[in-house]
């Protein structure tokens, strides 16, 4: 007979390392699927190698592009999916798929929003889309919970729409965020400069992990776990535990079910024999991010569930949401122009300063709903990118960039995609990849609120320049493709109603009850904020759920 597990959980990200570790600390045995490999954190990464020890400076050869997606370097390249051997088809979407043990999270951006009491409800405010089946009150001791697990570095601001976190010291403002600070917020009353708010540990010996050491390569993996991963902080609690087994190089294709209809399997390739294998468990977690989850599920369809797994409603796929990356600004600060300061190159990402959102939280405009807010920061990278701007060569070239070294500043906007029933994922009838696994085709586009939001963004973020006196020398005004924030969600939405939804308030099926989604196909909307905070608090939240259902014998 095959071993059972109490539960499977499918990604080991954000969402399925949430889960499977707070589903060992409740006391069940868990199996988790990984579709690549596991790396050593302090050894096998190219942590703080440098551009010129790279062939081409770092850049991704270019014999080999076309098999990587647009955040790939010669640093990470290894750790994401081969594009060639992981197709995809349909309208224009940018697909960023990592493929190692602690999945996105070992080069995510540690963004850590909370959302507010009225993105919960946003329905209610301006008649767009559906509320959640929660309020924000259910969400916010997990959200604690979670910050006191992973640590948030942050300043907190008492502003409504972008609650507070348990935080641990910000980063200091470099002298060019100080000053454009300064500047934005005395040229208007309704824009706020305030610290990021990021996954990065600073302050010594936080929960045994190391403080930051700003060495600014945050992107490359933290080889000390400063900075939060999966697999730098959450796996290592569940593997302590005793009860978490680790399959690498599984890729999932379905969830096979039983004679009664409840979730009895995983069905995957080995990523390497290309063997199939299945796992079974008395609960299946679906955590593997918005997309696998949902073409795994879909791919799961069978006689009784003709349209994808637990799909009686017909909303699978449906309603996919995420942020428009409407443009972004850079400028020079003149009076900072020759400065010595070199601050700003080496610090953790996520931790410069964020403008929040200020549209339609008071009286509504005419052309477009919800809003935007803005990341940024001041400051030069180790490889500042005006410099490209910058004509000459040699010392004389050099002396030129490094007046301006820390007079640059430069801000990027992410505004709010409302879900519509027409964005929406399904299976190529025809195209699979390289494990013969049939694709996901998307049909997902910008609407006509999106591109009005955009058109507003762009017109702020040069007013907010031109306002607070700073020299404009780069924009850029079109909005990037569906899918580049790399915040997709909402394509198994949760409702109170089994007809409009896919998932109750827990995460679970309305049609199976021993399957769960952790992560954030579960939303109902994506507001202007980076979702990783709400992904792991839904996901633990989710976890609590399960174990409570498993004691009272409900799932067993």
């Amino acid at each position: 007979m095959p071993k059972v597990y109490d539960a499977v959980v499918v990604g080991s990200g954000a969402a399925g390392g949430m889960a499977a570790t707070e589903l060992c600390l409740k006391g069940l045995e868990v199996l988790m699927l990984e579709r690549g490999p596991e790396y050593n954190l302090a050894t096998d990464f190219y942590h703080h190698k440098k551009r010129y020890e790279f062939p081409f400076r770092g850049e991704i050869r270019p014999s080999e592009r076309a098999m990587y997606n647009y955040t790939a370097n010669a640093w990470n390249k290894k750790q994401f999916v081969n594009e060639l051997e992981n197709p995809y088809t349909g309208k224009k979407f940018a697909w960023v798929r990592a493929q190692a043990v602690g999945g996105n999270t070992l080069h995510w951006g540690l963004v850590s929003l909370r959302f507010s009491p009225r993105d919960f409800k946003a329905a209610s405010y301006d008649g767009a889309g559906e509320d959640w089946p929660l309020a924000y009150e259910d969400v916010e001791p997990y959200y604690s919970r979670v910050e006191e697990m992973i640590g948030i570095c942050g300043h907190a601001d008492h502003l409504p729409n972008n609650p507070d976190s348990h935080f641990l010291p910000p980063v200091p403002f470099t002298c060019a965020e100080e000053l454009f600070k300064s500047g934005v917020e005395h040229a208007n009353s309704e824009w706020h400069v305030i610290h990021g708010r990021s996954a990065t540990v600073t302050v010594p010996n936080f929960r045994g992990r190391a403080p930051c050491h700003y060495c600014g390569h945050c992107g490359r993996v933290c080889n000390v776990g400063a900075s939060f991963s999966s697999a730098a902080v959450l796996l290592p609690i569940a593997r302590q535990t005793g009860r978490l087994t680790l399959r690498t190089n599984a890729i999932a294709w379905k969830v096979l079910t039983d004679k009664e209809g409840r979730a009895q399997s995983v069905l995957f390739v080995d990523r390497l024999t290309r063997q199939l294998e299945e796992v079974y468990g008395k609960v299946i977690v679906m955590g593997a991010g918005t997309l696998d989850t949902t073409r795994i599920l879909l791919n799961s369809k069978n006689e009784d569930h003709p349209n994808g797994l637990g799909n009686s409603s017909g909303v699978l796929g449906k309603y996919f949401c995420e942020q428009i990356m409407a443009g972004n600004i850079t400028g020079l600060i003149p009076k900072l122009k020759g400065n010595s300061n070199r601050g700003g190159d080496a610090r953790p990402e996520g931790t410069g300063f964020y403008i929040p959102r200020f549209r339609n939280l008071g009286k509504p405009r005419k052309d477009f709903l919800r809003g935007y807010g803005f990341e940024g920061g001041g400051g030069s990278m180790e490889v500042p990118g005006f410099a490209l701007k910058i004509p000459g060569f040699g010392a004389n070239f050099k002396s030129e960039v490094l007046k301006y070294y820390a007079t640059v500043v430069g801000i990027g906007s992410f505004g709010e995609l409302i879900p519509r029933a027409e964005n929406h994922l399904e299976i190529d009838p025809v195209v699979r990849d390289a494990w013969g696994i049939p694709v996901v085709k998307f049909e997902v586009q910008w609407g006509p609120n999106e591109l009005a939001m955009a058109r507003d963004a762009n017109d702020t973020q040069r007013e907010i320049f031109k306002k607070a006196g700073i020299e404009i020398i780069d924009e850029r005004t079109e909005p990037l493709p569906p899918g580049w924030s790399i915040h997709s969600a909402g394509t198994a939405r949760m409702g109170n109603d089994p007809r409009t939804s896919f998932l109750n308030k827990f995460n679970q099926s309305h049609d199976i009850k021993n399957l769960f989604i952790a992560d954030a196909a579960c939303f109902v909307s994506s507001t202007e904020k980076n979702p990783t905070l709400t992904i792991l608090s839904l996901s633990m939240r989710t976890a609590d759920y399960i174990a409570e259902q498993m004691r009272h014998g409900e799932l067993a």
